[in-house]
């Protein structure tokens, strides 16, 4: 499959250790989808099909996976430490 234009709902996350590859996640309202797609340059190598209903059981997926992979930092004498979070350009 070749590359399409994004539909305007749509997010692109880069693969941190091979640039040319992102997942695309674009919403369909009509169609009650949310897809996800992987994508390796311009060619998309597969897609997911999710029920919106299903989302948040994904969100709380990667949310855990995030949580378990972070690096253990100590805390600061003064309190929690917090870390930055960049905006998605």
């Amino acid at each position: 499959m070749r590359v399409v234009p994004a539909p305007a709902r749509s997010a692109v996350v880069r693969d941190r250790d091979r640039p040319a590859r992102a997942l695309r996640v674009t919403t369909h309202p009509d169609a009650g989808l949310v897809v996800l797609s992987v994508w390796d340059g311009d060619v998309c190598t597969t897609t997911l099909r999710l029920d919106p209903e299903d989302a948040p059981d994904l969100v709380r997926a990667l949310t855990d996976a995030a949580v378990a992979a972070a690096p253990r930092r100590p805390r600061s004498p003064g309190g929690p430490v917090t870390g930055g979070v960049a905006a998605a350009s």
